[in-house]
C-alpha cells in the first residue's frame, strides 16, 4: 500500500520513507524525494503549523516546505539532536534557553494554555478507576489553584526537550511546535526542568541563564508552582504511554515523574 506521504503534491518522485522513531510519541518520517531529503511530521496540534512557520520565518527552525491538515514537511537538517551533543550539561542549558527565549519573543499567539483542560484529556482513560479519576482530579485541582496564568504570557515552546534542539554545525534549530501554548515563561521553564530531569535545586541558576536571554522578570516561586503541575502531567502522560505500548521505558519515567515531585515538597 502506498504511504500517504507519497501523493503530496509537494513532491514529485518519492524514492524513500524511512520512519523516525527517536522521538516518544509524535509520528514522523524522513523522504528521499526530487534528489533532497525532507522532515515529515504528522500534525498534533492545531497551533502547530503556525508556529513552526513563525519559527521558520525567524531563522531558529527548518524551512517549512509544505502543509496541510495532516503533514508539515521541513527540509532535513543533518545534525545531531541537543541530548546526545559532547557538551557539558550548562552549555546545553544554555542553547536551549536562549531558543526559548526568542520563541518567547514571537509575535504569534497559540491558544491560552488550559491546565484543566490537559488534566482531564490525560485521565479520561479506561485504564483509570472512577477512584483514581476522582483522586487525580483532587491533586490537579489543587495544583492548578497554585498558577498564576495571567501574567508573562508569551509563545511557549512546551516541550522543550533537550532532543528537540538540533545542531548542524554552528547553528540550533527549534524543532516540534505541538505543544506550543500562550502561557507564562514560567510555565516554559518549568517543563523545561521536569522534561530534561533537571535537578529542581538548579532553578535559580537556569533562571538567571534565561534572563541572560530575555527582558522578563520570571517569578521563580510560579515556576516552581510550575514544576509541581509539570511533573504531575507528565507522569499521567507517560503512564498512559506505558499503558498502550507497554514499554518499560515509559513506566521507569512515570516513576521519575512522581518521585521529583516528592522530592520538590520535602
Amino acid at each position: 500500500m502506498e504511504h500517504p506521504l507519497s501523493s503530496l503534491q509537494c513532491f514529485n518522485n518519492v524514492e524513500n520513507i524511512i520512519p523516525i522513531a527517536s522521538g516518544l510519541s509524535s509520528e514522523c518520517y524522513q523522504v528521499f524525494a526530487d534528489n533532497q531529503t525532507f522532515f515529515a511530521k504528522r500534525i498534533a496540534s492545531t497551533n502547530e503549523v503556525g508556529i513552526a512557520l513563525h519559527a521558520a520565518t525567524h531563522g531558529i527552525s527548518p524551512h517549512v516546505v509544505y502543509h496541510d491538515k495532516n503533514w508539515l514537511i521541513n527540509q532535513f537538517v543533518v545534525g545531531e539532536n541537543l541530548a546526545l551533543a559532547s557538551l557539558a550539561l550548562n552549555r546545553k542549558i544554555t542553547v536551549a534557553l536562549s531558543l526559548m527565549a526568542q520563541c518567547h519573543q514571537f509575535k504569534a499567539k497559540p491558544s491560552l494554555l488550559s491546565p484543566k483542560r490537559i488534566v482531564d484529556d490525560l485521565i479520561n482513560h479506561d485504564f483509570y478507576s472512577t477512584h483514581e479519576k476522582l483522586a487525580l482530579s483532587r491533586t490537579a485541582e489543587q495544583l492548578i489553584a497554585q498558577l498564576t496564568l495571567s501574567k508573562h504570557l508569551v509563545c511557549c515552546h512546551g516541550d522543550l526537550n533537550f532532543s528537540n534542539v538540533i545542531i548542524d554545525q554552528n547553528k540550533h534549530y527549534l524543532v516540534d511546535f505541538e505543544c506550543t501554548h500562550t502561557a507564562p515563561a514560567e510555565y516554559d521553564l518549568a517543563m523545561f526542568i521536569a522534561v530534561n530531569n533537571l535537578n529542581h535545586s538548579q532553578l535559580a541558576t537556569i533562571v538567571e541563564d534565561y534572563n541572560k536571554h530575555s527582558w522578563l522578570a520570571v517569578d521563580q516561586a510560579l515556576v516552581k508552582h510550575f514544576l509541581h503541575f509539570c511533573y504531575f502531567i507528565n507522569a499521567l502522560w507517560y503512564h498512559q504511554a506505558y499503558q498502550k505500548t507497554k514499554l518499560a521505558q515509559f513506566s521507569q519515567l512515570e516513576q521519575q515523574q512522581w518521585q521529583y515531585i516528592s522530592h520538590l515538597t520535602d
